[in-house]
């Protein structure tokens, strides 16, 4: 027996890292990343390395500011991407291991722990080893933790932290201990501050499903009790405050607003089958987790029935997941981190099964009960026929796999749950291989020439500017936050957060064509204006990818595939001018004429020093409405603009887009650039991208070439005009105007949150910058400081007279030093309270010598 003992304590571990290395090796096999094309491969591997590179380059360990991405942004922004996540600082050690290698093999790290963890878990809790170790595999085999260690890793990234939570919380219980609970709770929230939320509920949840009489003695004895258990998590929570707070401000100011619910709809209870099956954006479990939770409902009054009635309110009443989700919309994705909760659950049955203590009229009430439950549920009308017989067929499989387990071989529940979950995992890991980035399009995409390009521009020319990368649709999503070098700086950024008013600038002032599906997602653009208004000097195209350098740019050099292009012309970063429009004229124009003004002058104040005499006039083309049904491949249509004259700049585009399918995206390309329209139906993030808006350069260009992508849809109200800007007073001409400008001639400095420059001006006028405004800029003016503005619809400028300056932009995250005060005032408390028990404890051990044995 003891023999026996022994294999089973090393073999169950083994099975459970082997598991995860199984399905590993299954989703990169046939050449394959465990990387999705979008998410992980643009966000969770790009954000890390920008954070690893800029420390390396900084020395600075918290930072304030991301001058590189999306014309420079508040780090905070892009916090939840792991500016402090500990598995990805870990990384740091290892600035010779790639990226992408280093996120793949810390999420197959994380997924083995998950189940090693939960394992030793609940062997803590009592349960025997063959219970804990069948029980384990909801960990390791939920659909979110199969598909999502690939994915949006965020979504499973935290578990391993919220078992070890619940571990020290056990142990805290134990012993008094609680070093691990507080550590547990800490790692949590800068791993995923937002599933944080959910592992903390899971852990108050554990926690008052352990509820003592002695606890309500009295009112104030309950707070004592309450505050007793769990104040060691609380300051775990606390202990974050350097990173939380000034990622809630980032969040105040730059994330959209979430949907809206009336009180009704979420308090009325619903049934919902994917809170619990099969799908990867909730619990992902089978039926055997639905009979599991609604036997235990049936149980007497104990931990497991506690436990099973607060995981049934959460699942059946959409307020709790409102709540879960941050109050921001109804997403299932908010009920991962109780997976550790049906696996407890799912162990404390495997042993009442095993003990044979579980009167069979309660297991047959729960599975009845759980019966009722998932037909109904199925009615649902998002339900297929196929995901319905699914759910019956499983029902079905589980009450066989129970009744054998009753009546004549108790580990039938076992091999039923490991099966169910098995065919389960393998379905996970084929969808997965639908989104896997190749590993051949990786190695072409990370191709050496583009990095030593832009260490060569570098190099040559070490002013701040923007630099920028063309290539295939599918290789531009990727980079929309990629810096490969100090100094290339982006207009582009991927973020669930972003900075509102460059967002503002981008959709609604200047209407940017969108070229992506996802409405998070501020694109490349080579619209001419925006690339001169930014100051996107240089354009590096690959190759291969058939792309063309808009006009303005002229070939330079290349490297290996890749061609150099630099436009002399485009306006600095950071600029001095007098020929100023005031807000109230600039919103007072047409979309035609706001680009031409910018083409021209600034935008400030509520003076104008300058008179707009932009040629604007309007031409026909009509033609283009009409309905389109348009099959796989596209068409290709070409006008000859034959009004054109021979003064004109720019033909500006715009027509209305009704699309008939809405499952299906919309996509039309003019003069290269695209605008697309999202599907409305079964997408998260649509774009709602109805007016499509298109600034062409005329400079070489006597025609329009439309691409119409595939789908049905009607185009209507086009309008469309020819143009060219100027204007009266100062300057006779657009390009004298820009000529006046004054380069501020500013520098990144070497902490990366700051930037300095010195000028001489004739003339009083502004300093205007490209850098989007935000609340956290500080601009000192030879030492002085003054008043930030908002300038050209969203960006950051102030007000400088003639003279000679010099110049400092600081910025400071808004809440970065609250956050750390209270971090410091919570280790400080922790730290006292740590040397008191101690203190206690040597008293006691002094008091109480040891027995001598």
């Amino acid at each position: 027996m003891k023999k026996i003992r022994f294999s089973r304590k090393h073999l169950f571990p083994f099975i459970l890292m082997a598991i995860p290395i199984l399905f590993f090796l299954m989703k990169i096999s046939g050449g394959y990343l465990a990387g999705s094309e979008t998410d992980w491969l643009s966000q969770h591997i790009v954000f890390p390395e920008y954070f690893r590179q800029r420390f390396y380059e900084t020395g600075n360990l918290f930072p304030d500011f991301a001058m590189e991405i999306g014309g420079g942004q508040n780090i905070y922004n892009f916090g939840y991407y792991g500016l402090y996540n500990p598995l990805y600082l870990l990384s740091y050690l290892l600035p010779f291991v790639d990226m992408a290698v280093y996120v793949q093999g810390m999420m197959l790290a994380t997924w083995i722990a998950d189940g090693l963890l939960c394992y030793l878990w609940l062997l803590r809790e009592d349960f025997r080893e063959e219970e804990s170790f069948f029980a384990s595999f909801i960990m390791i085999m939920a659909g979110p933790v199969v598909f999502h260690t690939s994915m949006q890793i965020m979504f499973v990234s935290y578990l391993p932290f919220l078992l070890l939570t619940l571990i020290g919380y056990d142990r805290y219980c134990r012993t008094g201990k609680y070093a691990l609970l507080t550590l547990g709770v800490f790692c949590m929230v800068l791993t995923s501050f937002y599933f944080a939320v959910g592992g903390v509920a899971a852990l108050l949840i554990y926690g008052l499903c352990g509820w003592k009489k002695e606890w309500a003695s009295s009112p104030a004895v309950l707070i004592r009790s309450l505050w007793k258990q769990f104040y060691p998590a609380f300051f775990g929570g606390l202990l974050s405050f350097f990173y939380l707070v000034p990622v809630f401000f980032a969040m105040l100011g730059g994330r959209s607003e979430g949907s809206s619910y009336g009180l009704k709809e979420l308090l009325t209870p619903q049934i919902s089958l994917w809170n619990v099956l099969y799908t990867s954006y909730g619990m992902g479990l089978t039926a055997m987790a639905v009979v599991i939770l609604a036997v235990s409902l049936f149980y007497r009054r104990g931990k497991e029935k506690y436990l099973a009635v607060c995981i049934v309110l959460l699942l059946v009443f959409p307020a709790a997941e409102f709540l879960l989700n941050g109050g921001l919309y109804l997403r299932t994705k908010a009920y991962i981190p109780f997976l550790p909760l049906i696996a407890w659950l799912a162990a404390a049955f495997l042993k009442r099964i095993r003990e044979k203590s579980l009167e069979n009229r309660r297991l047959l009430a729960g599975y009845l009960l759980a019966a009722i439950v998932l037909v109904y549920g199925s009615k649902d009308e998002g339900i297929t026929d196929l995901e319905r017989y699914v759910v019956y067929a499983d029902l079905v499989l589980c009450g066989l796999f129970i009744l054998i387990g009753v009546r004549l071989w108790k580990r039938a529940v076992c091999a039923g749950l490991l099966a169910c979950m098995a065919v389960s995992s393998v379905c996970q890991v084929r969808m997965a291989r639908e989104y896997l980035v190749e590993a051949d399009w990786m190695e072409e995409f990370q191709d050496s020439d583009l990095k030593e390009a832009m260490q060569q521009i570098r190099k040559e020319d070490t002013g701040l500017y923007r630099m920028e990368v063309r290539g295939t649709r599918a290789q531009e999503k990727a980079a929309d936050n990629q810096s490969l070098v100090s100094g290339q700086n982006v207009t582009t950024v991927y973020s669930s957060i972003s900075n509102a008013d460059y967002e503002t600038f981008r959709e609604e002032i200047f209407h940017l064509n969108r070229p992506a599906r996802n409405s998070l997602m501020q694109e490349s653009s080579d619209n001419p204006i925006f690339l001169d208004l930014m100051g996107v000097k240089y354009l590096l195209v690959r190759e291969d990818s058939g792309e063309v350098a808009p006009e303005g740019y002229e070939k330079i050099g290349e490297k290996g595939n890749i061609d150099i292009y630099k436009n002399e012309s485009t306006t600095p970063v950071g600029y001095v001018t007098d020929q100023i429009i005031s807000d109230q004229t600039f919103e007072s124009l047409s979309w035609p004429e706001r680009q031409l003004a910018l083409s021209s002058f600034s935008v400030a104040g509520d003076r104008d020093n300058v008179s707009l005499s932009s040629d604007i006039r309007e031409t026909d083309l009509t033609s283009l409405e009409q309905t389109y049904d348009i099959s796989k491949g596209g068409e290709t249509q070409t006008i000859t603009l034959e009004d054109r004259q021979d003064g004109d700049q720019y033909l500006f585009l715009c027509f209305d887009v009704e699309n008939h399918h809405k499952s299906s995206d919309v996509s039309i390309t003019v003069n290269g650039e695209t605008n697309k329209q999202s599907a409305t139906r079964g997408y998260a993030y649509p774009n709602g991208n109805k007016t499509f808006y298109y600034v062409c350069s005329l400079e070489n260009a006597d025609e329009l070439e439309i691409t119409f992508g595939e789908g049905s849809y009607e185009i209507s109200h086009v309008k469309a005009w020819y143009g060219s800007a100027g204007c009266e007073g100062k300057n006779s001409t657009a390009a004298d105007s820009r000529e006046q400008i004054v380069d501020a001639n500013l520098s990144l400095r070497a902490d990366g949150d700051s930037l300095a420059g010195s000028f001489t001006t004739d003339t009083d006028g502004y300093l205007i910058t490209s850098i989007p405004y935000d609340d956290g800029f500080t601009v000192l003016v030879d030492g002085q400081e003054e008043k930030a503005e908002k300038v050209n619809g969203g960006f950051l400028g102030v007000p400088v007279d003639a003279g000679k300056h010099e110049v400092e932009i600081q910025y400071h995250a808004q809440g970065k030093t609250a956050g750390l005060a209270v971090t410091a005032i919570a280790g400080f408390l922790l730290a006292a309270d740590w040397m008191k028990k101690d203190g206690y404890q040597r008293k006691k051990r002094i008091a109480c010598p040891a027995r001598i044995r």
